[in-house]
């Protein structure tokens, strides 16, 4: 008889998971979840929209143009820079050649985004509410600093490429997407340039994200361990 509290207390306890197990499946089932989209007014809704896929043919093809070209002389610019012989097989610097981000992070993104739409907190310089259908996603090229001739990291993410994510929305009127910050906040009006991105024929400047730090209270997002590791770890 003194067994008999321990056997009913762990009979409770499997009870429980069971009870668990099904309400978890019967919420996932009828599609309850916190990422649900806001569609505002006016705007079309994510699951009517036809995605134009690349064909797997096109996309090895394009894959294979950018490792032929682009990817070959930005390796053998940054072996030249680090003082490598970019024909070498002993010392080379490989740059990444893809970027991960984990499908939860990006749902937490477009979660975000849409809770200021929602909530209505996304307002335009000129006063008026930002639709869903204005939203977007930029995705900047960049590169962890650090890559230096006299000290180069051949095996970790120092000097290599990665890619930045930065909410945005369009401009209807022009057709260029505005960074904003995941609190809602557009600095500087949305509109800050640099003349790297002006392409020198014409002068035209383009919106492009901030390069000075954000605020202390702002957290960047960086892809951290997500770029493709180099294929040599060699000169460690």
């Amino acid at each position: 008889m003194k067994r008999f509290p321990s056997v009913l207390l762990f009979l409770i306890l499997i009870a429980g998971i069971i009870y668990l197990f099904l309400e978890n499946r019967r919420l996932r089932e009828a599609g309850s979840n916190e990422t649900r989209f806001f569609v505002s007014e006016g705007s079309v809704n994510p699951k009517d929209i036809k995605l134009n896929y690349v064909r797997l043919d096109k996309a090895l093809e394009m894959t294979g143009t950018f490792r032929a070209f682009q990817y070959r002389y930005i390796t053998e610019g940054l072996n030249r820079y680090l003082g490598n012989n970019p024909d070498s097989t002993k010392k080379t610097f490989w740059d990444s050649r893809l970027t991960t981000f984990s499908l939860d992070s990006i749902k937490k993104l477009v979660y975000t985004m849409d809770e200021l739409i929602k909530s209505g907190k996304l307002v335009k310089p000129d006063g008026s509410k930002v639709s869903s259908s204005e939203l977007g996603i930029k995705m900047y090229d960049a590169a962890y600093p650090g890559l230096q001739p006299q000290n180069a990291d051949y095996a970790g993410h120092t000097g290599r490429h990665t890619l930045i994510l930065v909410p945005a929305y369009k401009d209807r009127g022009t057709a260029e997407y505005h960074d904003f910050l995941p609190s809602g906040e557009i600095p500087d009006k949305g509109k800050r340039t640099h003349t790297l991105f002006a392409p020198a024929q014409n002068g035209r400047t383009m919106t492009t994200m901030g390069f000075l730090p954000p605020p202390l209270a702002v957290e960047v997002g960086l892809n951290q361990g997500g770029a493709c590791p180099p294929p040599s770890v060699e000169g460690n």
